[in-house]
């Protein structure tokens, strides 16, 4: 196949919607399409390959390989060992297990199959996830495991290679359409709902072969119709949207009308064509490899978006560091004799690098490794020890349990007690678990920003809750909780802002309530007490700042780097990593207000408050770590270190069965 400047004018066209979308969300709101462009290029020019390839009888499994190895893998190679080893300085032990597993993903080419099961493409803890990226990459190579093995059956077969092309298409955009409305992220990085865009160039590949005739004119109208769809896409597209579905087809369509328009069309020849753009394709590969790591460490080290400045000059850093990867290692091995050296050692390095990551992963993060100048062990900042006693279930009827995000119960003997509440209560119980006596163990049911009420429902939103589900799962666990005659003690855990803040009005009703969030608790403690549960309240605990915001990485010790990412260090930790406890009682005046009221109705209740345990009452301070280790493991939710002194204390002070 003749070389087509236009094509490289159109992949600098896709990175640079990429890159400016990560650098820039809002200058470019649809820049992320650039990668389904990426995959209309990617699916022409390979089928054309293959298809040229077995016309004259070339065809080979094997060399097909070898050129995608020599391809794809030294860059990557390059960007993953580099990678490891910025992590190796600079990231926490849960971080560096997390980057282990991204990497040995990336390596087996699966990496979109493991973003699946984390937050979404565009959820807020992507921009720390400097793997991300290559969850395209994965999509790209599992269809090209399938794909040239299934075109050369076909075509041995002299059978017509447009009906299974067609069909695939027509099977995996309706896969795509079904999965956006139910299951969206599934359908962002689910190859199934993908590979319709691969096979969009692969269509225009075999339509092409055809020779059908257009003039000028009709050229020059499908170039100008392409780049207005690809620019109307990265333009008007944004996260919000239901992407892909319906929407993928703007950039995409717009991708088959550049590239089938030819290289001598208006936009493909004026605009494509250009040597600068020419040139940013030729690096497209390398450039979206180098972009996003830099940018996503920036953020980390930094622990907020970096200023624009410094974004835009990691995307310099960038354009270089793609550059200097095309020059002296893709171009080398990509092009020039075939030899089993371009591809043995590629292999050799990318599969050591996916078992070094899978090991990182395994170690738990190499929690030896040093680099840290820390107030505390960094290692203490978790949550959730104790999950080998646990299974996934809390007593909720089987098809209600989506309704809980923190689902959990003992799975050494029958639970005798449940905390109920919201992601504060999932804190709370971990200690409660490993702190138990045998005979004495404890279940879970919690809904992130949902408080344990009766006869109450929020009106306002609140952490993206839906107000209607969040009451609709605590009459489910109420009815569980109450119906189950092994439960003898109920702990009621919730943050202080569900409290105050949101509105609540009497179910049924839609008119704000002053009382209502006192009136749903007091509802609940009722309904409990009636049931013969003896009932517990666990105030919330001291809010302090994330944990991370008071870890020093080691990289951010040098002024320079400071300087770089334009970061003030703070000199003092108490400033921004303690208060006082009048801090704390001023700042929960009205919850405490809330909490007071239900003493009186509830004299006998225990109103356990954790703030005395957290805090040097002596000193009157309050602090993200005690002797050497953190309370909290993230946002103002506490960690085990907290939750079991927590557990210590409040265990003995509890009648019934879980009396420890």
């Amino acid at each position: 196949m003749k070389y087509r400047p236009d094509i490289d004018g159109l992949r600098a066209v896709a990175v640079s919607g990429v890159v400016i979308f990560h650098a820039f969300p809002s200058v470019l709101r649809g820049g992320f399409v650039g990668v389904d462009i990426f995959f209309v290029i990617s699916g022409y020019l390979i089928t054309n390959i293959l298809l040229d390839e077995l016309d004259h009888g070339h065809f080979s499994i094997r060399s097909f390989y070898a050129r995608r190895i020599r391809r794809i893998f030294p860059a990557l190679v390059f960007v993953l060992m580099f990678t490891y080893g910025l992590g190796w300085i600079s990231l926490f032990k849960d971080e560096y297990k997390q980057l282990g597993k991204h990497i040995a993903a990336s390596a087996a080419f699966v990496a979109n199959l493991v973003f699946w099961n984390e937050a979404g493409y565009f959820d807020s803890a992507a921009e720390t996830k400097p793997l991300l990226h290559l969850w395209s990459l994965g999509v790209e190579e599992q269809f090209y495991i399938i794909w040239p093995l299934l075109l050369a059956f076909v075509y041995r077969r002299r059978s017509n290679t447009a009906p299974l092309i067609l069909a695939g298409l027509v099977l995996s955009l309706a896969i795509n359409v079904v999965l956006i409305q139910h299951h969206p992220a599934a359908a962002f990085f689910s190859p199934l709902s993908r590979f319709w865009e691969l096979l969009l160039g692969a269509m225009l590949a075999h339509s092409n072969r055809t020779q059908l005739a257009f003039n000028d004119a009709s050229l020059h109208g499908m170039s100008i119709a392409g780049s207005v769809l690809c620019m109307v896409a990265m333009s008007c597209l944004n996260r919000e949207m239901s992407f892909p579905g319906w929407w993928a087809l703007v950039p995409t369509c717009g991708a088959c009308l550049l590239i089938g328009s030819s290289r001598r069309a208006f936009v493909n020849e004026k605009v494509l064509s250009q040597p600068i753009m020419i040139w940013i394709g030729k690096i497209s590969y390398p450039l979206y490899l180098w972009h996003w790591p830099l940018l996503s460490f920036a953020t980390i080290l930094a622990g907020r978006t970096p200023a624009p400045y410094v974004r835009i000059s990691l995307i310099a850093a960038s354009i270089v560091l793609a550059w200097l990867t095309y020059i002296l290692l893709e171009r080398r091995i990509r092009f020039g004799t075939n030899h089993w050296i371009k591809v043995a050692p590629p292999c050799v390095l990318l599969v050591a690098m996916g078992y070094i990551g899978g090991m990182t992963y395994v170690r738990d993060g190499l929690g030896f490794r040093k680099g840290y100048s820390l107030v505390a062990d960094v290692n203490s900042a978790t949550l959730g020890a104790g999950h080998e006693f646990v299974r996934p279930e809390c007593g909720v009827p089987a098809n209600q349990q989506r309704l809980f995000q923190f689902c959990s119960q003992d799975r050494r003997e029958i639970p005798r007690a449940v905390v109920w509440g919201d992601s504060k209560a999932d804190a709370l119980y971990w200690g409660m678990v490993r702190e138990s006596a045998r005979d004495r163990r404890w279940s879970l049911v919690a809904r992130t920003g949902c408080a344990p009420m009766s006869g109450v429902v929020r009106i306002s939103s609140y952490a993206n809750d839906n107000p209607d589900e969040c009451a609709n799962a605590n009459r489910v666990a109420m009815q569980a909780i109450t119906s189950n005659h092994d439960i003898k003690l109920v702990v009621l855990a919730t943050a202080a802002r569900v409290l105050v803040g949101p509105e609540y009005a009497l179910a049924g009703t839609h008119q704000s309530i002053g009382s209502a969030a006192i009136d749903g608790l007091n509802n609940s403690i009722e309904t409990l007490r009636k049931a013969g549960k003896e009932v517990v309240l666990v105030m919330d605990n001291p809010t302090l700042p994330d944990p991370r915001g008071c870890m020093d990485r080691k990289l951010m010790g040098y002024p320079f780097m400071q300087t770089l990412l334009s970061v003030k260090q703070s000199s003092s930790f108490a400033s921004k990593c303690a208060i006082t406890y009048g801090e704390h009682l001023a700042a929960t005046t009205g919850y405490r207000a809330i909490v007071a009221k239900l003493h009186v109705m509830h004299p006998d209740m225990l109103i356990y408050d954790p703030a005395p345990v957290l805090c040097d009452m002596q000193k009157g301070m309050c602090s993200v770590t005690q002797n050497g280790k953190f309370l909290y493991s993230y946002g103002d939710h506490i960690s085990d270190t907290a939750n079991t002194l927590i557990a210590d204390q409040l265990l003995p002070q509890i009648k019934g069965s879980t009396q420890k």
